[in-house]
C-alpha cells in the first residue's frame, strides 16, 4: 500500500526501468575488488559515514561471471516461488569505486560481465574524481554497445559538509563529470545522504535545486546512518551527533523530492543496512517504516516530486 501511494507522487525506478525494457529488470551486485582511490595508505582515510570494509559486497574474490551466476540462480528462484518470469538482468559494478583500476582491467571486467547470457545493460557506481579522459573514453564506448548508466556520489551540495565528511573532492569536480557524462550521451544518477553532520531542512532542499539544475538522469537518496567502525561512529558516542528522527527525516526527504523535476528517477528512497553494522538510528533497520512514514507525510501535506519547482509552477 505505501508503495502504491509513493508511486502515485514520486518517480520510482521501478515502472521506469519496465517501460523502458518491456518488462521487470533486476539489477544484480557485483564487487570487482578494485578498492577506493580515498581510503587506504595511498589515500585521504575515506568518508567519515564509511565504515572499514566500505561498500564492499564481500564477493571480491570472485570473478564477475561467478557473481552474476550466483545471482541470477537466486533471481529465478525468487521468480519461480512467485510464479513470476525472470526479470532482465544489468549489470551493477556497486561495490567500492568501479573505475578505480586501469582502463584495460576495467574494460576486461566489464567485457567479462557484457558476455554473461541475457544481459541487457550495466551500472557503474563511482566517484566523481576517479574519472580521467581514458576512463571517459571506455565508458562511452561501453554506453555505445548496450544500455548503461553512470553513478556518481555528491552526498551534499554544501562544500563545508564535503570538507566536513572527509569527501575528498568538491562540488565543481561532480558538476564537471556530470557535465562530461552529459555531453557523451550518458544517464548520471547522483547519491545524496539526506541529515549529514551540520545540515538541516534547507541544505537538503538547496542540494536538491542544484541536481535539478544540472540536470541529472536519476537520484539515490540515503539516509544518513552511523555504522560500526566508521568515523562518525566516535562522534555518535561521544555526543557530538545525532542523527535525524524518523519525523524529522520524512520531512527532509519529503521536502527534497518536491524540489526535484518530475522527470528525474528515484533509484533508491531509503537506505537499509545490515541491522549487524548499523549504531544509529534504530528506525533506520526498519525500511517498511521509513516508506510508510514518507508515504504519510506527503499524503498529509499533499506533495509530490516536483511540487516545489520553478518549472511545475
Amino acid at each position: 500500500m505505501d508503495a502504491a501511494r509513493l508511486a502515485a507522487r514520486i518517480n520510482l525506478l521501478g515502472p521506469v526501468l519496465k517501460a523502458r525494457f518491456g518488462g521487470p529488470v533486476a539489477k544484480i551486485g557485483l564487487d570487482a575488488g578494485l578498492g577506493c582511490p580515498h581510503r587506504g595508505p595511498q589515500g585521504r582515510g575515506g568518508c567519515t559515514f564509511c565504515p572499514p570494509g566500505g561498500a564492499g559486497r564481500g564477493l571480491g574474490h570472485l570473478s564477475i561471471t561467478r557473481q552474476l551466476e550466483l545471482g541470477y540462480q537466486r533471481l529465478a528462484g525468487r521468480a519461480a516461488r512467485a510464479g513470476r518470469p525472470l526479470p532482465r538482468l544489468l549489470a551493477y559494478f556497486q561495490a567500492h569505486t568501479s573505475t578505480h583500476a586501469p582502463p584495460g582491467v576495467l574494460a576486461a571486467l566489464f567485457q567479462e560481465a557484457i558476455a554473461f547470457p541475457g544481459l541487457a545493460g550495466l551500472v557503474v557506481s563511482t566517484r566523481p574524481d576517479c574519472l580521467d579522459p581514458p576512463r571517459w573514453e571506455l565508458i562511452s564506448r561501453l554506453a555505445g554497445r548496450l544500455p548503461l548508466w553512470l553513478e556518481l556520489g555528491l552526498q551534499s551540495a554544501h562544500e563545508p559538509t564535503l570538507a566536513a565528511i572527509n569527501r575528498g573532492h568538491g562540488l565543481a569536480c561532480f558538476d564537471a563529470a556530470v557535465a562530461q557524462a552529459k555531453d557523451r550521451g550518458i544517464e548520471v544518477v547522483a547519491h545524496v545522504i539526506l541529515g549529514l553532520p551540520g545540515e538541516g531542512l534547507e541544505h537538503t532542499r538547496a542540494t536538491a535545486r542544484h541536481l535539478a539544475g544540472l540536470g541529472v538522469w536519476g537520484v539515490k537518496m540515503h539516509n544518513l546512518m552511523v555504522l560500526q567502525g566508521a568515523p562518525l561512529a566516535d562522534d555518535y558516542q561521544a555526543g557530538r551527533l545525532t542523527p535525524w528522527s524518523l519525523d524529522e527525516w520524512s520531512a527532509a526527504a519529503a521536502g527534497f523530492l518536491a524540489r526535484l523535476p518530475r522527470q528525474v528517477v528515484i533509484h533508491r528512497l531509503v537506505a537499509d543496512p545490515g541491522p549487524e553494522r548499523l549504531l544509529a538510528p534504530a528506525w533506520a533497520a526498519r525500511k517498511d517504516l521509513a516508506l510508510q512514514a514518507l508515504a504519510r507525510y506527503m499524503q498529509e501535506h499533499n506533495l509530490s516530486q516536483g511540487d516545489a519547482c520553478p518549472s511545475a509552477k
